[in-house]
């Protein structure tokens, strides 16, 4: 059955204290008629005449009437059956859900998602879930009760569980003596919650691609369940009020925790863009986003020629490929290099290298070439040229010893060398 996908986001969740989700802060649309039916008018027009089955996401409950009139679902239903659309999925927490609602949906096959997100009443509480699992077995007997059906969503990697496997297979158990189908999610961190601060600290993390499988694979072939490793377009977003000073020297600046999330997503998470087969090191700048400073505006002018070619700056933040020089907090930091002393120095090469190498490790079967273009003194070259050591890759500076990055001289070497390079592609 061919399906699309509505996201409304009217008003707020009345909840909105789960430990993990950010949907459920955020104020949403003005819910008022007039703003939702435009929504809803402007999505039905744009379908395609085989969609028969929508699925509305939102920030709460669909049955939550300061979220959705009764007015307004009663809109949406008649819109959709003048469409000829045969079944709507809709979320909400049990607490809303009534007989009378589900009612209202006839003519439609009517499935309903619940965030059950693990079978423990323990955990719920842990996780400020702010139901418990009677509630969930009382609306999915009413569910059924009046002939719709009962999609659950359980959380793969929660934290507070010590044993991820054991705690997915309990609940997998339980959440199919209930539901017609169940939604394998894997855990990723929001901005505007006490989970992401749970990332920054150490205390718990997201599992990769690789990981989420290895977990959840041997349910693949079950009919009832389904598996999401990504809920939304991931990468780390701090929420303003997280965000800090990170100008200085030092310890503190070099793995600060902002810094550190940030090279684990890229290791664990993060694909380089596909077409991009040639990576170049190149350094940082003292102005953010590095490509307005004087240096980057020369590199870029030459690189641009070059689609394939994968810029990646090395400082003290770690690796940061040029697709993210301007999120925080690679556009908000500044090093000091009159502030370094010996001991510094040797500390960056040390952490810079150990980025470097996992990058690699975790990228390389992406590229084809490990290009760079860095002083020959700088602690960047020799972090680079101490993480290809360790790891056996080969890497070609485009930059004479002695020469400045940012002189004319060095630019002209950086353009005879990318067109000798890449004509080997």
């Amino acid at each position: 059955m061919s399906e699309a996908v509505l996201v409304l986001k009217s008003g707020r969740c009345e909840w909105g204290k789960c430990l993990f989700c950010g949907y459920g802060r955020i104020q949403g649309d003005n819910p008022s008629s007039g703003v939702f039916q435009k929504k809803i008018d402007d999505f039905i027009q744009n379908l395609d005449i085989n969609v028969k089955q929508i699925k509305v996401f939102g920030s709460g409950s669909f049955f939550d009437e300061k979220q959705v009139s009764a007015t307004n679902r009663n809109y949406f239903i008649n819109k959709c059956l003048d469409a000829g659309i045969v079944k709507v999925t809709v979320e909400s927490r049990p607490r809303y859900i009534t007989a009378e609602k589900i009612r209202d949906f006839k003519g439609l096959k009517l499935e309903i998602a619940i965030g059950l997100e693990v079978a423990s009443d323990e955990m719920l509480d842990k996780i400020n879930k702010g139901f418990h699992l009677i509630d969930f077995k009382k609306a999915a007997s009413l569910i059924h009760e009046e002939g719709a059906l009962l999609r659950s969503y359980l959380l793969v990697n929660l934290p507070y569980v010590i044993d991820l496997e054991k705690n997915l297979s309990d609940s997998i158990d339980y959440a199919l003596r209930y539901s017609d189908s169940i939604v394998l999610i894997n855990l990723l961190p929001h901005g505007h919650t006490p989970l992401f601060r749970m990332w920054l600290s150490g205390e718990w993390s997201f599992l990769s691609k690789k990981e989420f499988h290895n977990i959840t694979d041997k349910y693949a072939s079950h009919p009832k369940i389904e598996l999401d490793e990504q809920t939304f377009r991931f990468t780390p977003l701090f929420p303003d009020e997280l965000k800090t000073n990170l100008k200085g020297v030092g310890e503190n600046y070099l793995t600060h925790p902002h810094f550190e999330v940030w090279q684990d997503y890229l290791l664990r998470w993060y694909t380089p863009p596909i077409n991009k087969k040639i990576l170049l090191f190149l350094p940082c700048s003292y102005k953010k986003p590095y490509s307005i400073s004087a240096t980057h505006k020369g590199i870029i002018g030459l690189t641009k020629k070059y689609p394939w070619i994968h810029e990646v700056m090395l400082s003290n933040a770690g690796v940061v490929p040029r697709e993210y020089e301007n999120h925080y907090p690679f556009n908000s930091y500044d090093w000091d290099e009159r502030g370094e002393t010996p001991e510094i120095k040797n500390r960056y090469i040390e952490v810079t290298s150990e980025r470097i190498r996992n990058y690699l490790q975790a990228h390389i079967n992406h590229y084809r070439r490990i290009l760079c273009f860095l002083r020959d003194d700088s602690e960047s070259l020799k972090a680079l040229d101490k993480a290809c050591g360790d790891t056996g890759y080969d890497y070609h500076n485009l930059l004479t010893p002695g020469l400045s990055p940012q002189s004319q001289e060095a630019l002209n070497e950086l353009k005879r060398g990318l067109s000798d390079e890449t004509s080997q592609i």
